[in-house]
């Protein structure tokens, strides 16, 4: 009972790690990796695997590989799309930096914030991460890490190792990530062009709601 229990937990964890680690893909700018593993199938149904997994039915629900891939933008569109929102656009319609979300500019108090998160995690930012700290995709993607080292405590039997990931995922998600990125994926349904992007802004706002405090759902 004991290891059908760990191991379900430990299914529950991967299965977020996945999660986030294809959220940050999809907050990233979009490449050719991404525009293949769409168009083979492989991007959705492993998101739609890991959210069933992970009990989030109400953000799989919202996944629809039939009605995206029926109306499938190829990366050009994408491109565009992600340019125009996130870069082109004045005033700014999607805003990828904490801190220009919280601060209204880049390299503030919150971008530093983060980064001592990261080191705190043993991360060398210079080492891991390619985009500023506090850019979405790298906050999604830290929260993927975290969850991963989790599992890897449970599997070593470190507590403290996993005390320090569950702590770190915490101070993560309601001091940056929840608020921040509902912003994100409450801009990027709103401003979007491509069903695709509306869609993934949809799943990342489920996501996060599940995981806020009660206090911080939103509808």
């Amino acid at each position: 009972m004991t290891s059908t229990y760990s191991n379900n937990r430990l299914a529950d964890i991967l299965a977020r790690a996945e999660i986030f680690r294809r959220l940050a893909t999809i907050f990233n700018y979009p490449d050719d990796e991404l525009n293949q593993d769409l168009r083979s199938g492989i991007f959705i149904s492993t998101l739609t695997d890991a959210l069933k997994t992970a009990g989030l039915d109400s953000a799989c629900a919202k996944l629809d590989p039939g009605s995206i891939l029926e109306d499938w933008e190829e990366l050009l569109a994408l491109e565009k799309d992600y340019t125009r929102m996130c870069f082109a656009s004045k005033p700014r319609q999607v805003y990828l930096f904490e801190s220009v979300y919280r601060e209204g500019k880049l390299l503030q108090e919150s971008t530093f914030q983060i980064a001592g998160l990261y080191y705190e995690a043993g991360l060398q930012l210079t080492e891991t991460f390619t985009l500023p700290p506090d850019h979405i995709a790298v906050e999604l993607e830290f929260m993927a890490f975290l969850y991963f080292k989790e599992a890897e405590a449970i599997q070593e039997g470190s507590s403290a190792k996993e005390s320090l990931a569950l702590r770190l995922q915490g101070e993560v998600l309601q001091n940056h990530l929840i608020p921040f990125g509902l912003s994100v994926a409450e801009r990027m349904e709103k401003y979007a062009t491509t069903r695709f992007y509306r869609t993934m802004a949809c799943i990342l706002r489920s996501v996060l709601e599940s995981l806020a405090e009660p206090s911080d759902a939103k509808a």
